[in-house]
């Protein structure tokens, strides 16, 4: 059975359009917000705190700058894609809650890369209620971190080839990461340091093999050992990437610490530190360098 919602709160529903507000709920009705939540989650959209958000009216789904507007009003750095459903996530309303609930899709034009809904035009033609089941409405992972690491590449001159001998083959790997906050993906190399906040060589070795393996495939065989990981500068020009590659493909950051605990870790998902100071605040020659066999 269709809702149908009075004409006086249409009325006020379209009048509103131009101001449209967002919060993440779960259960019954609880507020979700980055004071409140831990480093990623999932919530419900509200609408206007009014209604659930259906999917988009002309279907498919709606894009990371409307994702991401719908996160940053809740206070999280940003989304995380794709955004999901009620059917599928645990965190999301309750059906006992949201029983009386009205379903809407909502339009809009933002800039790229948004922080708040004021700085996008919302459509208010489009924002109506919809033949929508709750099943179908639209549940938001948020993130407060601001950096991801997305994948890694093992490389080494001339040029900054893909290293694919493996056969005593040295390179610098090279982090793929992506900013939340800045909408932008840059490469970074890994810092190697000894000493305190530095590595031991079993962190080392996890770090080489997650790596390697990413790279190259999981069934590659790897010698654990200390001497097969260096610094860039104990390293032959061949083997690694040049200072002057680093330049002119702008590779000017650097994650300062990264952990794997097993040597099957997938790389991305190894707890990792990155400093948005200035990559020149830091010697070149401390950048991580190993070998896969």
């Amino acid at each position: 059975m269709l809702r149908v919602l009075c004409p006086l709160l249409l009325l006020l529903l379209l009048e509103a359009a131009d101001s449209v507000t967002f919060e993440l709920r779960k259960g019954n009705g609880v507020t979700i917000s980055n004071r409140t939540s831990a480093d990623t989650v999932y919530g419900s959209v509200i609408v206007n705190n009014s209604s659930l958000l259906c999917p988009p009216s002309a279907g498919g789904n709606y894009s990371h700058d409307i994702i991401n507007v719908i996160c940053r009003e809740s206070g999280f750095v940003a989304a995380v894609l794709p955004a999901t459903s009620h059917r599928v996530s645990n965190s999301r309303v309750s059906c006992q809650w949201a029983w009386n609930m009205t379903y809407v899709s909502v339009k809009a034009d933002c800039p790229s890369n948004p922080v708040h809904s004021s700085q996008c035009t919302w459509d208010d033609t489009d924002y109506y209620e919809r033949e929508c089941n709750i099943d179908d409405t639209v549940v938001v992972q948020c993130t407060n971190r601001r950096y991801n690491l997305t994948g890694f590449e093992m490389l080494a001159n001339p040029d900054g080839e893909l290293s694919g001998n493996l056969t005593s083959k040295w390179g610098t790997p090279l982090a793929i990461v992506y900013d939340n906050k800045m909408d932008i993906t840059f490469k970074s190399v890994i810092r190697y340091t000894y000493g305190d906040g530095g590595y031991y060589s079993s962190r080392i070795d996890n770090l080489r093999w997650s790596i390697c393996r990413y790279v190259f495939g999981r069934n590659i065989y790897l010698r654990s050992a200390y001497r097969y990981s260096k610094r860039h500068e104990e390293v032959g020009y061949q083997n690694k990437l040049s200072c002057g590659y680093m330049m002119e493909n702008d590779v000017a950051a650097m994650i300062t610490s990264i952990s794997c605990d097993s040597k099957y870790d997938d790389p991305t998902k190894c707890e990792f530190q990155y400093s948005s100071t200035s990559f020149y605040a830091f010697e070149f020659d401390d950048a991580f360098n190993f070998q896969c066999y």
